[in-house]
């Protein structure tokens, strides 16, 4: 269960899990850009896996409780047997409509999640949703 909001419109720091069904109850119906954002996301995620990517980890003002989000991060954490499939590769190196996504190998990932994303911009501590494959 995604917990909720803290007093300054984050989740609790951490990671939390969730599927993509209570991502959209949360995050994905409140206004037509966050309903669009989700698409986005929906397209992703079948993407990522026919790639092979391990993780996702979702931040950004999406996973928070702004009702128009201006961005969407997305961090895809490279499986062992990345790419799997060619075309999802090059379908993810395309990129997606109104996401930022950075595909990144185990370092990466670490530094993003543990310390560039785990704060905002006042260095207020905030939490993470990671897409449950």
């Amino acid at each position: 269960m995604i917990p909720e909001f803290n007093d300054h419109g984050f989740l609790p720091p951490g990671i939390h899990p969730a599927g993509l069904d209570e991502i959209e109850a949360r995050f994905g119906r409140q206004s037509e850009l966050r309903r669009v954002q989700m698409q986005s996301l929906g397209w992703l995620v079948d993407i990522a896996q026919r790639a092979g990517i391990a993780r996702i980890i979702i931040n950004g003002s999406f996973v928070t409780d702004v009702l128009e989000p201006n961005d969407a991060d997305w961090v895809l954490l490279i499986g062992p047997d990345y790419p799997r499939e060619a075309a999802a590769e090059a379908e993810l190196s395309a990129g997606l409509p109104l996401l930022e996504v950075q595909i990144v190998e185990e370092e990466g990932f670490e530094y993003l999640v543990g310390r560039f994303f785990a704060t905002d911009r006042d260095s207020n501590p905030k939490g993470m949703i990671e897409v449950m494959l």
